[in-house]
């Protein structure tokens, strides 16, 4: 704990030391052609009473790259573009629910999409890309309310998959419509049938519209923001509730509900509230001989909620705004971590720092994690303290 204490000190130190100022993005090109590119990162040092020792039951310590992006956007002279995002994320001991022993790390294409653009109504993006369903994943990395994203806001596929969206901007009723094909569990031998994945999603802002393609965690007291958003995906003939004998063949299908509130106060700081709820299904196949691995865990048949909400003080303390938070989930899962029917609560609360927006930043968060049934080593309840440092440039 002390050494902890001590290295977020350093992280204080080291934020009052560098310069914050983001680089413009460099650009060239004529005719309405460019090309830019911004680096982000993000780094974690992270302490977990469970998970080390003889016995896992001792402290564990770890400081690693959460995220750490390069991103290229190229755009015609017309209404077309690109994107590719590269990612190295830095090996880590402890990971969302469990400590490993065997961390590893990964460098990928996290994004590479194309972008056509005719109209604000109606637009086309194809290739790897978000998956358009849950505001919590659409929700900027970089711009979030809390230290991150849910835990357990994820569903088929995690974060991204391959596929086609289109959708646009409806301005008379200040909403917002997204409608995505994409590749969905695809296993080969060890899927029931080649299938299409189909998501849907839609949102209305009551009061400033959110018409970009990523939503804001926060606008930092910039914007009045009322937005109620839903969604809806199924894939037909997703997975086998026994993958070994490959028999029992399920669809899968999920739906989810969202608000999201900013409202900022003169001379008051500014609140914001978010909250949403998820049901995810695939058919019951984790009561199968051998399920297919997507269908459980903790990306598996689940539904839950999360709430958080977060006030941004008024005036600057130092170079920076201060913003604390809270955070609280209740999620149900059919089976994780070898247990079946468990009940997951999360309550995690903490404060961000910062500087020029998001771009230099300092979030601490406690978190504490309880599980209902602690039948074995993977399913033992835990407190998690966490400090990133954020930079974009």
């Amino acid at each position: 704990m002390r050494r902890l204490v001590f290295i977020c000190l350093a992280f204080a130190a080291a934020l009052f030391a560098v310069n914050a100022h983001a680089f413009e993005p460099i650009t060239f090109g004529q005719e309405g052609a460019f090309l830019k590119f911004d680096y982000q990162g993000q780094l974690y040092l992270q302490w977990r009473d469970t998970g080390s020792g003889p016995d896992g039951t001792k402290d564990t310590s770890d400081i690693y790259f959460r995220r750490n992006r390069l991103t290229f956007w190229a755009h015609g002279p017309g209404n077309y573009g690109g994107i590719v995002q590269l990612e190295y994320v830095g090996a880590r001991n402890i990971d969302d629910l469990t400590v490993s022993d065997q961390p590893e790390t990964s460098f990928s294409v996290l994004d590479a999409y194309f972008m056509y653009e005719p109209a604000n109504e109606f637009r086309i993006y194809a290739g790897k890309q978000k998956i358009q369903f849950t505001r919590e994943n659409l929700e900027d990395c970089f711009v979030p309310l809390t230290l991150d994203r849910s835990l357990f806001i994820y569903t088929l596929d995690h974060s991204r998959d391959t596929g086609v969206v289109f959708w646009g901007n409806v301005p008379d009723v200040k909403g917002q419509y997204r409608f995505e094909i994409s590749k969905g569990n695809d296993g080969g031998a060890n899927t029931p049938k080649s299938t299409f994945m189909f998501t849907g999603r839609a949102a209305v802002s009551l009061l400033t519209p959110e018409y970009a393609y990523g939503y804001k965690g926060t606008y930092l007291g910039k914007e009045k923001v009322l937005t109620i958003g839903a969604g809806a995906q199924y894939q037909p003939d997703a997975v086998f509730s026994d993958i070994t004998a490959k028999t029992g063949a399920k669809n899968y299908k999920a739906w989810t509900a969202d608000i999201f509130f900013e409202y900022p106060f003169p001379k008051a700081g500014a609140v914001t509230l978010s909250t949403a709820y998820l049901q995810e299904e695939f058919g019951g196949a984790y009561k199968g001989a051998n399920p297919d691995p997507v269908a459980v865990g903790i990306d598996g048949e689940k539904h839950g909620w999360y709430a958080k909400a977060a006030y941004l003080l008024p005036g600057k303390v130092g170079p920076g705004l201060v913003q604390p938070f809270v955070r609280y989930e209740d999620w149900n899962f059919a089976e994780i971590n070898g247990v079946y029917a468990q009940k997951i609560k999360w309550t995690g609360a903490g404060v961000n720092y910062l500087i020029h927006g998001e771009s230099l930043r300092v979030t601490l968060q406690y978190s504490r994690t309880d599980f209902q049934k602690e039948l074995n080593p993977d399913s033992r309840s835990f407190n998690t303290l966490t400090a990133m440092l954020q930079y974009r440039f």
